[in-house]
């Protein structure tokens, strides 16, 4: 209660916000933490408060925090706002001698005990840096920029190989989701942090169902919120208040397209127990070493629909066992015409010496030809004219490429089976005289 009363003397009148005792109580009684949540829905405040409180409570002789943002000068911002709010609460922090002028390091020194919390960005070097507490909020984001794929990765990377590796005691990270395989998606998997997502809507916390997570707010309770949905859009509010990753909804095909055209009950079957009518089509995306290859095949029904009947990844496979996988296929499932991904030519050997399998035409991934090709998957799904088989994983990866035809790679995959589709959607246009332009 006493730092509603600090941001009320800085900030003026405001509703307590009864969800964040629960992330208060997560922070002070759990090592470590990630907590998801909304815009404007409190989450770097309560890490604030939380600061202020090992502050209040420090007795021992030296608590170092490292305060983390995605850029520094965003963490500086926020430990500027901070040192305001204690400054508004002689009540309890009365005595504290500063040990410092600059107004985004809090240093101080009461009684013996000694506390510091310095600002920082992710993408700093920080090796060598050993705070008891570190606190990341929104490491992920950059609120000036389009999520930049190549960044997430990175970060990412540094924060398992560094920042994990930084605090002595205990590690918080707060913020909003920006793709399904995210940060917050891992450590969701792992089983030392306490991880909770908090939606503005339909949120369960203190054990019970809430219709809203911020109920006593009109800019936040369902009137509200239906008020901001019509404002900023379907697509920014699912990505701003119900925490719904940013790629997610920034994706090319959105997962309920895909649930559309996906058939339960068709499985990735064995070659032998696949049977065809006639000729089929498909696409083969070839993986570099560090991503895996992927073939997608398709019958034709009665009702000339694309039917996926084979979804094949061949993760660290060699070239040559591909090919001869390739030539299996071809002939086991009367495959009229294979389009290949020829954009790095790694099959340009074989081809020289005539290895190549009847019916595969390479198709070089230039940006115009990448975008006709996902132009024509997007007409095939639009018009139900493409069915799916039950795969897990192509469901996956199909949701990693966004509108800009960029993947996250993942451990299972760069989005590979999203262009392998595309490939064989136009060998089968290709077949029925409906392309108007050359791959």
């Amino acid at each position: 209660m006493w730092w509603s009363v600090a941001i009320e003397r800085v900030e003026g009148k405001w509703l307590y916000p009864e969800h964040c005792e629960e992330w208060c109580h997560r922070l002070e009684f759990e090592e470590r933490t990630a907590t998801v949540s909304a815009r404007y829905h409190l989450k770097s405040i309560t890490a604030q408060a939380y600061v202020a409180y090992c502050l209040w409570k420090n007795d021992r002789r030296y608590l170092e925090i490292e305060y983390m943002s995605y850029k520094s000068d965003t963490s500086e911002y926020l430990l500027r706002k901070l040192k305001r709010y204690i400054e508004e609460l002689p009540e309890l922090f009365d005595g504290l001698i500063p040990c410092t002028k600059a107004e985004t390091i809090l240093h101080y020194m009461k009684d013996g005990h000694e506390f510091l919390c310095m600002p920082s960005g992710i993408l700093q070097a920080m090796r060598g840096r050993h705070p008891h507490i570190l606190m990341c909020d929104d490491i992920l984001r950059d609120p000036e920029k389009k999520l930049d794929i190549t960044q997430l990765v990175k970060i990412e990377k540094i924060f398992m190989e560094q920042a994990e590796q930084m605090p002595t005691e205990q590690l918080h990270v707060v913020g909003t989701p920006q793709d399904r395989d995210d940060l917050f998606a891992k450590l969701s998997r792992a089983d030392d942090y306490d991880v909770r997502y908090y939606p503005a809507t339909n949120v369960k916390y203190k054990g019970t169902k809430h219709e809203v997570l911020w109920h006593n707010n009109p800019k936040f309770d369902a009137e509200g919120l239906e008020r901001q949905r019509k404002k900023i859009g379907d697509k920014a509010f699912n990505k701003e208040f119900l925490c719904k990753p940013v790629r997610g909804e920034e994706g090319f095909l959105k997962e309920e397209q895909i649930d559309a055209i996906t058939w339960k009950h068709l499985k990735n079957h064995d070659l032998k127990d696949i049977v065809l009518r006639d000729f089929s089509y498909a696409g083969y995306d070839i993986g570099k070493k560090c991503h895996p290859s992927h073939i997608a095949v398709f019958g034709v029904d009665r009702k000339n629909r694309m039917v996926q009947v084979l979804s094949k990844w061949m993760d660290g496979w060699d070239y040559t066992d591909q090919l001869e996988y390739c030539r299996q296929i071809t002939e086991m499932l009367k495959i009229d015409r294979m389009n290949y991904d020829d954009t790095r030519a790694e099959l340009e050997g074989f081809k020289e010496q005539g290895e190549l399998v009847d019916g595969m035409f390479g198709v070089v991934f230039g940006a115009k030809n990448k975008f006709k090709m996902a132009v024509e998957l997007d007409r095939m799904v639009t018009q139900g004219r493409i069915i799916l088989l039950n795969d897990p994983r192509q469901k996956r990866q199909l949701m990693n490429v966004d509108n800009d035809l960029k993947a996250v790679q993942t451990a299972e995959g760069h989005g590979d089976c999203f262009f392998s589709i595309c490939l064989a959607v136009v060998a089968f246009l290709e077949s029925q005289g409906e392309l108007i332009w050359t791959p």
